[in-house]
């Protein structure tokens, strides 16, 4: 790794919000306020393990919430070189943005889109944009994003896709059994749908949820209102200091968790928290997206900008470890969301057929959910239990 001039890349500086003339090279001693380093690789650099032990002072300067590393790939790349680059800085660093860098203008990639920038820069080559993983584990930065988007997690009635959308919480929700339970937790709970679900099997239960967001717990609140559903509490918090159950309260029958674990920046924590919810002899089912499948091992291989979650899942086989070494009873594991090419098929269907084969490609999913060859789906669910005393 070299040090490189900021000269020709203020466009990109600018947009970023960053003053160029704060910006720095070698990695020194923090200075006290926010460390914005900038760094280059030659046009015959490509990534590999052993650049991992360079990049790391730079990487170790630029820890803070506040701090940005700035890294200058000059040349040719393609989006598979990128997305090894973006594997070197993780976990350290969150790759955020992507400037292709060219003397007429300049070109930002974020997951949002593309999007032209003002200006030229001498330099030919890509600007990555790594954020720490202070920052983008922020719990404000987390909220903040929840909110944000919680409209797109709720799902629409009545439009393409949203018959899956229901039908993926249904399966995590039914996967409890949550007949006979008197109470029941939904850990994490996004618009709520998959603790409505197991509450709608259970009958009479109160039903609690949390969520970092605002917003998305009062999108819950609402969910479980127009479901019949009583005896709803929910509260804002995080995983790893959940607010159920609270001093002086009991802990759940039931506690579901499903796509939270992967959004967790300490995820023993969020397993300690996990584990304190459930009651002794209680069901724990737990789910995300599954980082080793067929789907998203291409995923990580083709796109250099992807979702944080998608790097920071762990495998049902880590989940798994880390819930035994706690003392949890393992009862079942299901695969339920086919990889490729079931996603994009129904991203086919939504965008350019009106949902027209929604319906079979759901069949087909339901048809192959369940333990067998875990490689095809991208999404998986567990179920356990918690010994009685």
């Amino acid at each position: 790794m070299k040090s490189v001039s900021t000269l020709g890349l203020v466009p990109a500086l600018l947009d970023l919000g960053l003053d160029p003339k704060a910006v720095r090279g070698a990695p020194l001693a923090r200075a006290g306020g926010p460390n914005v380093l900038l760094a280059a690789a030659g046009a015959d650099t490509r990534a590999d393990e052993r650049l991992r032990a360079e990049l790391a002072p730079w990487q170790a300067a630029t820890e803070g919430v506040e701090d940005v590393l700035l890294l200058v790939l000059e040349g040719e790349r393609d989006d598979a070189e990128l997305a090894r680059w973006r594997d070197l800085a993780w976990p350290g660093h969150h790759l955020v943005a992507i400037d292709r860098l060219g003397q007429k203008g300049l070109v930002q990639r974020t997951l949002q889109g593309a999007r032209a920038l003002r200006g030229g820069c001498g330099l030919r080559g890509d600007l990555l944009v790594l954020r720490p993983r202070a920052a983008v584990f922020a719990r404000d930065a987390v909220a903040a994003k929840f909110d944000q988007n919680a409209g797109g997690w709720n799902g629409e009635p009545g439009k393409p896709g949203y018959a899956h959308f229901r039908w993926m919480r249904r399966y995590v929700g039914t996967f409890a059994d949550a007949r006979g339970a008197r109470r029941i937790l939904d850990f994490g709970c996004g618009a709520g749908w998959v603790g409505v679900e197991a509450a709608l099997v259970a009958k009479d239960a109160e039903l609690c949820a949390f969520d970092p967001s605002p917003a998305m717990v009062e999108l819950a609140r609402a969910n479980a209102r127009a479901s019949g559903i009583t005896r709803f509490e929910a509260r804002v918090g995080f995983g790893e200091e959940p607010p159920f159950p609270a001093a002086g309260e009991a802990p759940f029958d039931c506690v579901l968790s499903s796509g939270v674990i992967s959004f967790s920046g300490d995820i023993e924590r969020f397993v300690d928290g996990l584990v304190r919810a459930v009651a002794p002899g209680g069901t724990l089912v737990i789910g995300d997206l599954h980082r080793a499948s067929k789907g998203m091992l291409r995923r990580r291989a083709e796109r250099p900008l992807l979702p944080l979650r998608e790097l920071n899942a762990p495998t049902p086989k880590a989940v798994r470890e880390r819930l035994e070494a706690r003392g949890l009873t393992f009862e079942a594991q299901s695969g339920y969301q086919l990889t490729s090419p079931v996603p994009e098929l129904m991203h086919w269907s939504a965008r350019r057929l009106g949902g027209l084969f929604d319906r079979p490609l759901l069949a087909w999913n339901a048809r192959a959910a369940g333990p067998e060859r875990p490689e095809r789906f991208d999404s998986w669910v567990q179920r356990w239990t918690r010994p009685p005393r």
